[in-house]
């Protein structure tokens, strides 16, 4: 039967490793994006980097295909083996230890920014572009153009995607418990292992979750509506 008591008292030792989820997706959420960007800017060149250009747009096909554990696992086996290999080579690289955090801000770094750098290419394409033709005429720069007229319509364009992505982000949090780290999920596994009651441990934790992502989301709403206004077509 299901045992309430066994709930309510499990809920607040799994709230307590809620930030190290929010602190996993937060993270993973800025340097993907910062890394979406760099991403952009070098496939959407006039003129493709050679090899470099394939190679970054091979890699995004590869994450953008495969499970996000799939990945995790591939930076948690083979980024020691790489050091390893950079150590032969004779550079200065410490092999031994290295942190399971570190592990999962890499992994979910590269997974936003996949996503992410599609999301912005297509916000980018989204932007009619006589609007900063039409500036350039008029005697903007193209500096200018792309500062008051193009880039603030793709934020508003962006922010519902970038929303998602931090959503998702949150979610799949609960797969780091697998080299070792506990969040919400983790800590829920850990609890039901302890009590054999592993309904009330994870409806503790689907709670958790839908009250995060229930205030990321509200959190975001009202950003994306005063950008939306702000630089619309109309108004800019």
């Amino acid at each position: 039967m299901f045992d309430l008591n066994f709930a309510k008292q499990s809920l607040p030792q799994i709230i307590v490793a809620a930030p190290m989820t929010l602190l996993i997706a937060l993270v993973a959420t800025l340097a993907g994006l910062i890394l979406a960007i760099l991403i952009v800017m070098a496939r959407e060149r006039k003129y493709p980097i050679p090899i470099v250009t394939p190679l970054v747009a091979t890699l995004i096909s590869f994450i953008r295909g495969t499970p996000i554990l799939v990945q995790l696992y591939v930076v948690y086996y083979g980024l020691p083996q790489l050091l390893v290999v950079m150590k032969s080579w004779g550079w200065n690289v410490n092999t031994n230890g290295l942190p399971a955090l570190l592990i999962a801000f890499l992994a979910y770094s590269l997974n936003a920014a996949a996503n992410l750098s599609e999301s912005i290419r297509s916000t980018y394409h989204a932007v009619d572009s006589g609007q900063y033709e039409a500036a350039v005429t008029v005697g903007m720069t193209s500096f200018r153009a792309m500062k008051q007229i193009v880039v603030p319509q793709l934020i508003a364009n962006l922010l519902p995607n970038l929303t998602n992505i931090l959503l998702d982000l949150v979610k799949d949090t609960a797969l780091v418990y697998n080299i070792g780290i506990v969040e919400i999920m983790g800590q829920a596994n850990i609890i039901s292992s302890l009590g054999f009651k592993y309904l009330e441990t994870y409806l503790d934790a689907l709670i958790v979750y839908i009250v995060i992502c229930w205030v990321i989301a509200r959190l975001f709403q009202p950003t994306e509506f005063l950008i939306r206004r702000r630089y619309s077509p109309v108004n800019v």
